[in-house]
């Protein structure tokens, strides 16, 4: 995979332009909360047993510019990220109907390395463009049995994303010893020469290359596209996002200027 530092390092800089766009825009968020908050205590001070929570609107309120901009990275690197999917997907299969948002949102919710889930989901049916989940809209065939067994469809393509990424989750990336011990397993031990096993060991396919397969797929998509790199970038703390991506001195000036 890329060097992350090396890459934060070159682009750090383009994204920081970018971004203090979003951090000048922090007096006009600071007037738009104000007339919100004021209108939303009018409204509750008026209305009999409606509550509300004054600390955490304060809280909210009381964001510093560099928690500000930390949040502006996130939301630049998740739209990037976002379009980067639906690029590629684009490209590979233009009929395809998945969201690249939906993608993304629920890799991030499940903690899953996106460029993962593409391999397989190009390797298993081309986006839900060919076999039989142009019938079944199950992109990734889970319940899908080569004697023809059909045991999940789905009114959508996005609806087969959620129950995959956790039969993935749940049942493959553990191992039960012999002893009865839960053991867990990283992603990368599934793309190993039939390593795609479940808890009782039952591979996921039966095609005797099929994690050779999804490990050419993987490297194919690192190497053409950006969206590891946006996604590594999500997974970096506050402070290492500060690090990374301190804007410019002149941009620096700006923002201390708004507190």
């Amino acid at each position: 995979m890329r060097n992350l530092k090396r890459q934060i390092k070159e682009g750090a800089e383009e994204v920081s332009e970018a971004l203090i766009k979003f951090v000048n825009l922090k007096r006009f968020y600071k007037m738009l909360f104000m007339g919100s908050l004021l209108l939303f205590i009018n409204v509750t001070n008026s209305t009999p047993g409606l509550s509300t929570n004054n600390d955490m609107a304060v809280t909210e309120y009381a964001k510093t510019a560099e928690e500000l901009y930390v949040d502006g990275v996130k939301q630049q690197m998740e739209i990037r990220l976002i379009n980067e999917v639906d690029t590629y997907i684009k490209k590979m299969a233009p009929n395809s109907r998945l969201s690249s948002e939906n993608i993304v949102e629920k890799c991030i919710e499940y903690d899953t390395d996106v460029i993962f889930v593409l391999s397989q989901a190009l390797l298993e049916s081309h986006f839900g463009t060919k076999g039989k989940a142009v019938a079944t809209n199950s992109v990734w065939n889970v319940g899908t049995y080569d004697n023809g067994q059909i045991l999940y469809r789905y009114g959508h393509p996005d609806e087969s994303l959620e129950p995959y990424l956790k039969l993935v989750n749940e049942k493959y990336l553990i191992t039960v010893t012999s002893k009865g011990d839960t053991l867990y397993k990283e992603l990368k031990h599934l793309v190993r020469d039939r390593g795609y096993t479940n808890y009782d060991g039952r591979r996921f396919a039966s095609a005797k290359g099929y994690e050779n397969g999804m490990r050419k797929l993987i490297v194919e998509i690192d190497m053409e596209t950006s969206i590891g790199f946006y996604q590594e970038v999500l997974t970096l703390s506050d402070q290492e996002m500060l690090a990374y991506f301190k804007p410019t001195e002149e941009n620096e000036k700006q923002l201390y200027a708004l507190n």
